[in-house]
C-alpha cells in the first residue's frame, strides 16, 4: 500500500511541478522561455546519455545523431500527416514524441549491435563517425531541406511537456537501478569480463542501455522541433555531442543527480553571460590570478588536510576570500598598463569562460560534482535524523 502511495505521489508532484515550470514560463519573455525550454532538453539528453557511459560504462560520443533524429522524424511527419489528421495538439505531441523515440531507437539498435562489442576509445570513435554520417546524410536531402533546414508546423510551445519529459527520462533510469535489472547495467560498467562469467549478456545489457537512451534522446529532438519551428543540420552538429559528454562528465558519470544539476548548469552559465559588460583586459588577468591560486590552494588542502568537515570547509572559504580579494586588487592596478587597458566585450569571452569553468571544475574534482553518488529522499531523511539524535542527546 505504501509502495502504491509514494508512486502516486512522486506522479502528481511531478504534474504539479511540471505545471508550475508552465505558469512561471508564462510570465516571462520568449528568450527565457526558450532558455527554459532548452535546458529541460539538455536534461533530458545528459540524463540518458549517462544511462550509457554513466550507468553502463560506454563512451558513446554520437547522442546528437539521435537528437537530431527524432527533430527530423517529428518535422517530417508534422509535414506529411498533420493536416489530415485533425488530432488535438496535446495526442499529436505525444505521437510525435513516441515516433521520434521509436525511430531514434531503431538508429541505436543499428549502431549499437555491430559497435558495441567495442569498448573505450573505439566506441566513441564509431559513435562520432554515425554521428557525422547522419548529419551529413540529412544534410543531402532535398526532401527534408537539405543543408537549409526543414520548416516544422505548427508550433508547440508546451513547455510542461518539455519539463515531464525529462522527469520521466530521470525516474526511469532511477528506477532502473533500484531493480535486479539495474545491478546488470552496474556489473557491465564495473568488469565486462566478470560480469559475463556471473551471466550476464553484455551485449544485450550494453544495447539496451543504447536503446533507452536514444529514444529519450529522439523524444526530446521531436520537442525541439515543434518548439522551434525549424531544424537545421547545423543544430546538431559535433559540438553538442561533446557539450552533452561534458555534461555528463562534470556532473559525475554514473550519477543521475549530477547529469541533471550539470545541464542545467552548464546550459545557463554561457546563455547569461550574454549580458555580461564590457571591461578591461586587466581585470580579466586580475581574474586569472585569481582562479590559480584558488586552484592551487584548494587542491592543497584536498591533499594535506585531513581535519573535521568544518574546518575544511572553513580553509576553502579563506583562500576563496584571498583569492577574490587579490583579484579586485590587482584589477585596478594591471588596468593602467598601456596594453592591458583595452575595454573587452563580455559576451564574446562566454565560452571562454564556459571552458575555463571546466577546466577548473575538473583540476578540483576530477571524479565530477557528485561523483556516483545520487540525492534521494532517504539520504535527506538520514540527514534529518542525525540532527534530530544530536538535538535529544544534548
Amino acid at each position: 500500500m505504501k509502495f502504491w502511495l509514494g508512486r502516486t505521489g512522486s506522479i502528481l508532484l511531478a504534474f504539479a511541478l511540471c505545471a508550475g515550470i508552465q505558469l512561471l514560463a508564462d510570465q516571462q519573455s520568449d528568450f527565457v522561455q526558450r532558455l527554459i525550454v532548452l535546458a529541460g532538453l539538455y536534461v533530458t539528453l545528459a540524463v540518458s546519455l549517462n544511462l550509457i557511459n554513466g550507468i553502463t560504462g560506454q563512451f558513446s560520443m554520437g547522442h546528437a545523431a539521435f537528437y537530431q533524429i527524432g527533430a527530423y522524424t517529428a518535422g517530417f511527419i508534422a509535414m506529411k500527416f498533420y493536416a489530415g489528421a485533425k488530432l488535438p495538439p496535446e495526442l499529436w505531441m505525444i505521437l510525435s514524441l513516441l515516433t521520434g523515440a521509436a525511430v531514434a531507437s531503431v538508429a541505436g539498435l543499428i549502431v549499437g549491435l555491430p559497435s558495441l562489442r567495442l569498448k573505450g576509445d573505439y566506441l566513441a570513435i564509431v559513435t562520432l563517425g554515425f554521428g557525422e554520417i547522419i548529419r551529413i546524410i540529412v544534410q543531402n536531402q532535398p526532401a527534408i531541406g537539405g543543408a537549409y533546414g526543414l520548416s516544422v508546423a505548427p508550433r508547440f510551445e508546451m513547455i510542461w511537456l518539455v519539463w515531464l519529459l525529462a522527469i520521466l527520462c530521470i525516474a526511469v533510469c532511477r528506477n532502473l537501478l533500484k531493480t535486479a535489472h539495474g545491478l546488470q547495467f552496474l556489473a557491465v560498467r564495473e568488469d565486462e569480463v566478470a560480469s559475463s562469467a556471473m551471466g550476464v549478456n553484455v551485449t544485450r545489457t550494453k544495447v539496451t542501455a543504447f536503446l533507452l537512451g536514444s529514444a529519450f534522446a529522439g523524444a526530446a529532438g521531436a520537442l525541439l522541433a515543434h518548439f522551434e519551428g525549424f531544424v537545421s543540420p547545423k543544430m546538431f552538429t559535433m559540438d553538442v555531442s561533446f557539450i552533452i559528454v561534458t555534461m555528463v562528465v562534470l556532473g559525475g558519470t554514473g550519477s543521475i543527480t549530477g547529469a541533471t544539476l550539470a545541464a542545467i548548469g552548464l546550459f545557463f552559465l554561457p546563455e547569461k553571460m550574454r549580458d555580461l559588460p564590457n571591461f578591461p583586459l586587466g581585470n580579466l588577468v586580475a581574474t586569472g590570478i585569481g582562479i590559480v591560486i584558488m586552484v592551487i590552494g584548494f587542491r592543497h588542502i584536498a591533499a594535506n588536510f585531513h581535519g573535521k568537515m568544518v574546518e575544511r570547509v572553513l580553509r576553502y572559504l579563506a583562500i576563496l576570500a584571498i583569492a577574490v580579494v587579490i583579484a579586485l586588487v590587482l584589477g585596478p592596478i594591471v588596468s593602467k598598463l598601456p596594453t592591458l587597458g583595452v575595454p573587452v566585450e563580455g559576451a564574446k569571452l562566454r565560452m571562454v569562460v564556459f571552458a575555463v569553468t571546466l577546466i577548473v571544475l575538473m583540476l578540483l574534482r576530477p571524479q565530477g560534482i557528485f561523483a556516483h553518488h545520487e540525492f534521494s529522499w532517504a539520504w535527506l531523511r538520514k540527514v534529518l535524523r542525525i540532527d534530530t539524535d544530536k538535538k535529544v542527546t544534548a
